[in-house]
């Protein structure tokens, strides 16, 4: 026996539990050992207690039109549409019923209705009176207004907060405009994580529709719509804490996770925006430190490639030449100094005495005598670093036909891994500003990974 009949007859519903036995072709003869269950309770929703039709709600009358009368097909009074009569013939009945053409009525004199005009006036001056009374009593029908998210869009000028309010595609023209964004592949996971995490969803009632709430990060601020701004995702603090990570990396000689760190705070910190000039310009430093770890990173990974190939003088004088360019990236000062020894050793090792000696002399200058007392481990590499440089100065010369002159100014092509000295033509990432030979203009940086090099841009705003 079925359960949808054992609850009908539990219940009391007899016609319903008459109908499921039939249904099932069962006699009534054949159903024995039915349990008798005295309390139980039939489940029914509740009954509303207000109709909302009688609610007085200030609803907007809208007028219906010629469609929502004569030509509304699905209505056809009480009795229903008629059945077995295609909807052209419907639609050809309203029309007939309507004087398009405006043809004059016919004669309905014998009907008595006198029509001198005075009735149309007396009811247009009662319209007149009825409009002008509403208006006295400051009755205004409410107006839709805007949504949070078309507040967002209109109250800040910056690409980060337009992500958040949806508006994706201005969002990509400041990133155009400002920064020179060609590629937006890598940005995507961040696009769709801003937007998600600046509202939060309510659930309310089982198959309800879920409510989306913005989030506003000048929640307790704000009390103009003008000043209404979305929850911000990515911010400086966070930042300066992946920086920390990636310095931590560094020192680890974990390259690999080092140059994936670097490479995910530059392309976040698009996205960062901030509230003062102070906050502005330590932004823009953190984008120059990631620049140049991303730079110094892979060409210390590139002389390790170069390491493990044959031992021929070619790929010598490049494992010399990448451990010299590598100390002139902009590194932390600790860094720099595990930089400059392992230059120094390694021009040494290959004979290029030369630029070993002006290797060493330079770590002996980030090591001044006043600074290294009571450190033994300090005082011992600036000691091999002097001594280095009086052994160098004796020979000053190099095996290997390297491409380096430690007295030349210079900075490291990104994509080459090649130097550009002072006064040679340079063209820079329009966004993190990595250097880059000519013959790279227009080509994406290597650094960044999103931005076209030598591009026209404005700047990235991170100051609203």
């Amino acid at each position: 026996m079925s359960l949808a009949y054992l609850a009908a007859k539990t219940h009391g519903l007899v016609d319903e539990a008459e109908a499921i036995r039939e249904a099932a072709g069962i006699d009534e003869a054949d159903i024995v050992g039915l349990p008798s269950v005295e309390s139980a309770t039939l489940l029914q929703p509740t009954t509303a207690a207000h109709c909302y039709a009688e609610l007085d709600w200030p609803l907007l009358h809208v007028a219906k039109g010629i469609f929502d009368s004569k030509f509304s097909l699905g209505d056809k009074g009480a009795d229903g549409a008629r059945p077995g009569k295609p909807r052209v013939a419907d639609l050809t009945a309203a029309v007939a019923d309507i004087d398009l053409l405006g043809d004059e009525a016919e004669d309905e004199g014998g009907w008595g209705i006198d029509d001198d005009g005075e009735l149309d006036a007396e009811l247009a001056a009662e319209a007149t009176a009825a409009a002008e009374s509403a208006a006295a009593a400051g009755f205004m029908p409410p107006q839709p207004g805007l949504s949070e998210l078309e507040l967002w869009s209109r109250n800040s000028r910056l690409a980060v907060d337009q992500i958040a309010a949806g508006n994706f595609e201005r969002a990509m023209k400041l990133l155009r405009d400002q920064a020179g964004i060609s590629s937006l592949d890598a940005l995507k996971p961040a696009f769709l994580e801003i937007y998600t995490a600046s509202r939060s969803v309510l659930t309310t009632a089982p198959f309800a529709e879920a409510s989306r709430i913005p989030l506003r990060r000048n929640a307790s601020d704000a009390t103009e719509a003008s000043q209404f701004l979305p929850v911000r995702l990515f911010s400086l603090a966070s930042s300066l804490d992946q920086l920390e990570q990636g310095y931590r990396a560094t020192t680890a000689a974990k390259f690999d996770e080092a140059l994936a760190l670097f490479r995910r705070l530059l392309l976040s910190l698009i996205f960062v925006a901030v509230e003062t000039n102070e906050d502005a310009r330590e932004l823009k430093r953190v984008v120059k430190v990631c620049r140049e770890y991303v730079i110094g990173i892979s060409i210390e990974l590139e002389r390790a490639a170069v390491a493990k190939d044959e031992a021929t003088e070619e790929n010598l004088t490049r494992l010399v030449e990448l451990a010299a360019y590598f100390t002139h990236c902009g590194l932390r000062a600790d860094h720099e100094k595990l930089t400059l020894r392992l230059a120094m050793n390694t021009a040494y090792k290959h004979k290029c005495f030369r630029a070993a000696g002006g290797l060493a002399q330079r770590l002996a200058d980030l090591l001044p005598e006043q600074t290294v007392a009571g450190n033994r481990s300090a005082q011992q590499i600036r000691d091999k670093a002097l001594t280095m440089v009086s052994t160098c100065d004796l020979k000053s010369r190099d095996s290997l036909p390297i491409d380096y002159d430690a007295r030349n100014p210079l900075v490291v092509c990104a994509a080459s891994h090649t130097p550009i000295l002072g006064g040679e033509a340079t063209v820079n990432c329009s966004y993190c500003q990595a250097p880059y030979k000519p013959e790279f203009e227009g080509e994406l940086c290597r650094v960044c990974t999103i931005a076209q090099i030598g591009a026209q841009a404005t700047g990235l705003r991170s100051l609203d």
